[in-house]
């Protein structure tokens, strides 16, 4: 099932917003969408409360085939995975969304280690071993969100063939 959870639907995802929140100083930052695929709840709902208490949106599935379909209609700007899910594997939903042409950065969560051939056959943006630190997460999620700030300023600087100088 996938659940929604503190998505704010009225903002662009790709519109600068100004948070509220002591730690970004009043600062413009982008909105940045998560998708996490966890089966286990009480990660779901800690994680959750994180990442909304800090203004980011955030969506939940706990079901591989559920997160496909999530991931595609969403399209997030980071994808937290679990591997074990109760239908299939993490890695069988990074694999369907190659084969759609979707690439999202990925950060896999997870209990199961992770082999050096599986990273360099999905090439996740970072490893978080289960039980992480909560600080782990949001050092991952900011960098994903500096990668966003990253493309979004490169979109919007005219290219020097465009007359842009």
């Amino acid at each position: 099932m996938l659940v929604e959870v503190g998505a704010l639907e009225t903002l662009d995802p790709d519109e600068e917003t100004t948070v509220s929140r002591p730690w970004n100083r009043g600062r413009a930052v982008p909105r940045l969408s998560i998708l996490m695929v966890e089966d286990d709840p009480t990660i779901s709902l800690v994680v959750s409360r994180n990442l909304t208490g800090r203004g980011y949106q955030f969506s939940q599935s706990s079901l591989a085939t559920e997160a496909v379909e999530a991931a595609v209609t969403l399209r997030p700007d980071l994808l937290l995975l679990d591997i074990n899910l109760p239908d299939h594997s993490g890695w069988d939903v990074l694999r369907q969304l190659k084969e759609r042409g979707i690439e999202i950065p990925t950060a896999v969560v997870s209990a199961v280690r992770v082999s050096p051939a599986r990273m360099e056959e999905f090439h996740p943006v970072a490893y978080l071993p289960k039980p992480f630190p909560i600080e782990a997460l949001l050092r991952v999620v900011a960098d994903a969100a500096a990668r966003k700030r990253e493309t979004n300023g490169r979109k919007s600087r005219p290219s020097k063939e465009a007359g842009g100088r």
